[in-house]
This record gives C-alpha cells, sequence and structure tokens, in this order.
C-alpha cells in the first residue's frame, strides 16, 4: 500500500488577476480510478499574498453531500495555508471505488485574495463551481464550451496497492482545457480498467522555452517555461509516458506582446531543445509524445490579421522538422486538419482551440500509440 496521486491540475499564477471575494465557497468533483482505503488532499497558496483560510472542507461521495465527511489538518477543522506554501491534510478515511466520483466543498467566510486558480473546459472528469457566499451550494454544469473554475485544491492523493501506468499530460491551453486528456482517460479506463492513470499538468497560454510575458496581466498567468516548471513534477510522478501539446504559443506571443519580440521564434533551437527534452525523459525512464502544431488563425470574420501568414508559415516549416522524429504525435495530420486549416466541425469556434469533438478524435489517436507504445 502506498500513496498514489489520482488527480492532479496545475495551479495557475493568478497574482496579476486576483479573485478577491468577502466570501467562498467552491465545490469540485473528480473522477476516481483506483480503488483505495483513505484519501488525502493538496492545498496551495503558491502565487498569493496572504494566508488563506478555509474554515471548513467537506468529502463526499455524492454532489449533495448528503453523507459527507469534514476534512482535518494537523488536528484541526481549519485549513491555514501560508504564503507561498502547499499543505497537505489529514489521511481522511473514505472507502474508494474505481469509477467513483468524489466532491469536494471548500468554504471561507471571511474577505480574501485569491491568487492560485485552476481550470477546466471538459467537465465529464472534473469539473468545478464557486459561488461568493459562506455554506451554499454551488452547482454543476455540464458543458464543453465554458471555463469551470476554482481555488487552491490541487491534488488528492489515494492510499492504494494499485500500480498504474501514470501518463502524464502536459503543455498549454489545449492540455490545460481537459478536453483531449479526459477523452483519452475515458478511452484507457474503458478497455484497461485501473492500469492507467492521466494526471494534466497544462497552463492555458504556457510556452514550451520561455517565461510568460510580463506586458499584459493576462499574459503574466501564463507561467514558467513547460522545460523550467516540469522537470521537478516527473521527478515526483515518475510517468510512463508524458504527452505534451506546447509550440504554439512560443510561435505566436512573440507576435502579439512586445515584451514576447525579444525572443523571436527559431525552429532550429526550439526543435534543439525538444529533442533534449526528449532524451532526458528517456534517460528517466518516460516516453515522450510530443504533438506537432495544429493549424489555427488569428483572424476573425473578414478582419486578416497581419501576423496569420507568417505564423502559418513558421507553423508549417516546424511541422516538417518534428516529422522526422518517432516521438512526434502528428495531430496536423489527423482529421482534425484539412488543407493546413483546422476542420469547423472540431473547432471550438476561436481557430485556436478543439472541441470535445476535436477532443475525442485526438484521444483515439493517442490512444493507439499508448497502448503500443506505452
Amino acid at each position: 500500500m502506498d500513496w498514489q496521486p489520482i488527480w492532479y491540475r496545475q495551479n495557475v499564477n493568478f497574482a496579476s488577476l486576483p479573485v478577491k471575494t468577502k466570501e467562498l465557497t467552491e465545490t469540485i468533483q473528480i473522477n476516481c480510478n483506483l480503488s483505495g482505503d483513505k484519501i488525502r488532499i493538496v492545498l496551495t497558496n503558491q502565487f498569493g499574498q496572504e494566508t488563506l483560510i478555509f474554515e471548513k472542507i467537506e468529502v463526499a461521495l455524492d454532489p449533495m453531500f448528503h453523507m459527507k465527511q469534514q476534512l482535518t489538518f494537523q488536528g484541526t477543522k481549519i485549513f491555514k495555508i501560508p504564503v507561498g506554501r502547499q499543505i497537505i491534510s489529514d489521511d481522511c478515511y473514505i472507502k474508494v471505488t474505481s469509477g467513483c466520483k468524489l466532491f469536494f466543498r471548500l468554504t471561507a467566510r471571511r474577505p480574501q485574495q485569491y491568487c492560485d486558480f485552476l481550470s477546466t473546459y471538459d467537465s465529464s472528469l472534473t469539473n468545478a463551481a464557486f459561488i461568493r457566499r459562506y455554506d451554499w451550494y454551488p452547482k454543476l454544469s455540464q458543458t464543453f464550451t465554458a471555463r469551470h473554475g476554482w481555488f487552491c485544491l490541487r491534488e488528492v492523493d489515494l492510499w492504494t496497492m494499485a500500480l498504474p501506468k501514470v501518463i502524464e499530460f502536459t503543455g498549454d491551453s489545449l492540455a490545460e482545457m481537459g478536453l483531449i486528456s479526459a477523452s483519452l482517460d475515458y478511452l484507457l479506463q474503458a478497455r484497461y480498467p485501473g492500469h492507467y492513470l492521466v494526471l494534466n499538468s497544462g497552463i492555458a497560454g504556457n510556452r514550451f522555452l520561455q517565461n510568460a510575458p510580463q506586458d499584459e496581466a493576462i499574459f503574466q498567468t501564463f507561467g514558467e517555461a513547460l522545460i523550467t516548471r516540469l522537470p521537478n513534477r516527473l521527478k515526483k510522478v515518475k510517468p510512463k509516458c508524458v504527452i505534451c501539446f506546447a509550440g504554439i504559443n512560443d510561435l505566436l506571443l512573440p507576435l502579439i506582446s512586445s515584451a514576447a519580440q525579444q525572443t523571436q521564434f527559431d525552429a532550429k533551437k526550439f526543435i534543439e531543445w525538444v529533442t533534449r527534452f526528449e532524451h532526458d525523459l528517456r534517460q528517466a525512464g518516460s516516453q515522450l509524445i510530443f504533438s506537432d502544431l495544429l493549424p489555427f488563425k488569428l483572424s476573425h470574420g473578414q478582419t486578416t490579421h497581419p501576423a496569420d501568414q507568417r505564423a502559418q508559415q513558421q507553423r508549417i516549416l516546424l511541422n516538417r522538422q518534428l516529422d522526422q522524429y518517432n516521438w512526434t504525435f502528428q495531430a496536423s495530420k489527423t482529421a482534425i486538419a484539412q488543407q493546413q486549416h483546422f476542420v469547423p466541425d472540431y473547432d471550438l469556434g476561436d481557430h485556436l482551440h478543439v472541441n470535445k469533438a476535436g477532443g475525442q478524435l485526438l484521444a483515439r489517436e493517442l490512444f493507439k500509440r499508448i497502448v503500443t507504445d506505452c
């Protein structure tokens, strides 16, 4: 028996766009693919400017919390999270079976500022909602086209005998949104229940090589470069496979951010770093599956974005170089794209991201790679 992370999302730095509220109640639903006897949770205040306090944290197996248990931290019911820190709850004895859902409710009754933000678009396996009231019941909605956000809850661990193959799904918004990773998780559990575990550490706007630009508040939320933030996490997780969707922001941000213009995109340098990343993973016993860049369009309607043509040329050049490597996942050559354009049926509507149907299509292709190679 040992502790196994059964669910993980990457907390994002929203210190430039903090959420301030007098009270807070948030509900987070997770899907559990393993069986075990007790759980613990990890809460973060990594980017906050003040100690955060939750007066009550509860867990239940149903969304109405009819049979709930209250979690504790160091024997107390109040959770205090210091600035720049994470805390781990006491063990909570609750029988968890593979396929069940766990529901967590976190409540705070004092004015606070929340900077550790987490989110998903795919609400099938992870879902969340919050309201600015204490001890109320936020309603969970099942949608795939809007962001479901929450604060501070980053990880759930299970005390279990299971030894699944861990798949770390990481990168930018294509990863964070969960539309691909949740679809892959569903396929793996349907065919090989309990044998695989998909964990998601994507960050919207994240770049592979460069940290977040600082010239606009929203850009500042894009986080540390993937090659900087991921290695320490992988040492802890030791995944069998790392699936990475990254590169579009490396290419696009220098075209729209004045701060990012100082580091113009260089396809050769990008490939060199991905190759080095793949080598390091292989040495550590992990396999890399790195997606090429899907088509995108900066222009909308009749408006033509001046950087569109240049960006597309760079994307095509990079994909040609990525095609040389057997660790490349050729997402752009699936049915999701046609003549270098996003097929509308798989477009979320912004010409940058896949919708749920697109996520399912890519997951089916990734599924073939996983069960063959991992």
